[in-house]
């Protein structure tokens, strides 16, 4: 009969030798700015971005009124849908798009429509 002896830490070592990740370093594509001109001579600015892995496309988008949202990709019938589900929404399909933001009630309202891609 043959006995190993192992020190805790070693045995440790062992063990997770096996499993431990591989090195991955994700990076972000994308960025550039992109106005749009929208109803009521407003504009908005968006910013498109999508990780290395494409495990998340997202976008920086920039309200005439000062407020700036991130905002994840989601899942949409047509065209792309960017949202928080809280704060804000942009659609866009093409050269178009809209910003929809949540009213005092809760419910969502149309904020910036008819927007074209300058």
């Amino acid at each position: 009969m043959i006995f190993l002896r192992f020190s805790l830490p070693g045995a440790l070592l062992l063990g997770l030798a096996g499993c431990a990740p591989a090195p991955h370093s994700l990076t972000v594509t994308g960025g550039a700015p992109i106005a749009y001109q929208c109803a009521n001579d407003q504009k908005v600015q968006v910013s498109y971005y999508a990780l290395s892995d494409d495990s998340l496309n997202f976008i920086k988008l920039a309200l005439p009124n000062g407020k700036d949202y991130t905002l994840p990709q989601v899942v949409s019938a047509s065209g792309a849908r960017y949202t928080d589900e809280h704060e804000a929404v942009w659609w866009n399909k093409g050269n178009e798009g809209f910003v929809e933001v949540r009213g005092e009630q809760g419910e969502w309202q149309s904020a910036y429509t008819d927007c074209k891609q300058q």
